[in-house]
C-alpha cells in the first residue's frame, strides 16, 4: 500500500515540479432546480454555517413554516442566526460634498429559527442532486462515519466539512472536492483540526484529494490541484510549492492509509 501511494505521490510531483499536466478539465457547481427555495439559501455564508452546524439543512422563522403547510412542534426550542443592526448616519460624499444616508452596521442581534427536524406537518418535495454515479469511496465515508450530502452551490464553495457534526456536504458532483473533504474528515481522526481555512489543513486535504485521483486514474483535475495549494503557500513557484507538499507528507499518506483500509475491508465484508 506504501509502495503505491509513494509512486502516485511521486507521479503528481514530478507534474507539478515541471509544470507538464493535463488539459484541466472544466469543473461544475450543482444548481438549484426551479422551485426549490429556502430562505436560509439568502442567508449569509456564515448564517448558513451556523445552521448547519445544528444538524439540519433547512431552518425557517415560525411564520415561514406555517406558510408551507409545517408547524413548530410543541416544546420544540430555536436555533438562532445572526441579524445585522443598521443605523442611518448622514455623511459627505467625497465628490460632491454634499450630505448624504449611509447605512453602518452597529452590530448583530440574535434571530430565532426552528430546524426542520422540530417541525411537522406537510412533506417538502425537494429535487434529487445525487450523482448519477458515486465516486469511488463514496461508502467507505459511510463506513468511516462521515455523511456526506449533495446540496446546490451558491458560488461561495464547492464543498465543505463540519468539524462538529462531521458531515460533508458537496456542491458538486466532481470527485476532487468529495476526496478534498473525505480528507478533512479523516485528518481530524487523528490531529485537532482548527476551524477556517487553516493553511496546513489546506494542504494536507487537497493533496490527499489529489493523490487519491491519481490512484484510481482519473485525469484532468491535477491543475486545479496545483493553483489551490499554491494559494496556501507563502511562494508559488514549483520548487516551493513540491517543498510545502513535502513538508506535510506524513500526514497525507496516513490519511490515505485510513480510507484504503478502510475500503479493503469493505470490499473483503
Amino acid at each position: 500500500m506504501k509502495d503505491k501511494i509513494k509512486k502516485a505521490a511521486d507521479r503528481l510531483l514530478g507534474m507539478f515540479e515541471t509544470g507538464k499536466m493535463p488539459e484541466a478539465i472544466a469543473r461544475t457547481m450543482i444548481r438549484r432546480e426551479a422551485g426549490d427555495i429556502r430562505p436560509c439559501d439568502e442567508w449569509s455564508l456564515g448564517n448558513q454555517i451556523l445552521m448547519m452546524a445544528q444538524e439540519t439543512m433547512d431552518a425557517r422563522g415560525f411564520k415561514q413554516w406555517n406558510e408551507v403547510g409545517r408547524y413548530v412542534k410543541k416544546g420544540a426550542k430555536a436555533i438562532h442566526i445572526l441579524g445585522p443592526v443598521t443605523k442611518t448616519i448622514k455623511k459627505k460624499d467625497e465628490g460632491t460634498e454634499e450630505n448624504i444616508d449611509k447605512t453602518i452596521i452597529k452590530g448583530f442581534r440574535p434571530i430565532p429559527v426552528f430546524r426542520y427536524e422540530d417541525t411537522e406537518g406537510e412533506e417538502l418535495v425537494r429535487p434529487d442532486y445525487e450523482p448519477k454515479e458515486y465516486p469511488p469511496f463514496w461508502e467507505t465515508a459511510k463506513k468511516l462515519g462521515f455523511d456526506v450530502r449533495y446540496e446546490p452551490g451558491n458560488d461561495s464553495s464547492w464543498g465543505s466539512f463540519h468539524i462538529r457534526t462531521g458531515d460533508i456536504t458537496l456542491h458538486t458532483h466532481d470527485p476532487k472536492t468529495f476526496y478534498h473533504e473525505l480528507a478533512h474528515a479523516v485528518h481530524g481522526t487523528f490531529r485537532e483540526l482548527k476551524g477556517g481555512q487553516d493553511a496546513t489543513q489546506e494542504i494536507v486535504a487537497e493533496t490527499t484529494a489529489a493523490v487519491l485521483l491519481q490512484l484510481q486514474g482519473i485525469e484532468g483535475y491535477e491543475r486545479h490541484n496545483y493553483d489551490y495549494i499554491s494559494s496556501y503557500c507563502k511562494g508559488n513557484k514549483p520548487t516551493h510549492v513540491v517543498k510545502t507538499i513535502m513538508s506535510v507528507l506524513a500526514d497525507v499518506e496516513r490519511v490515505i492509509q485510513i480510507i484504503l483500509e478502510a475500503a479493503g475491508e469493505q470490499k473483503a465484508a
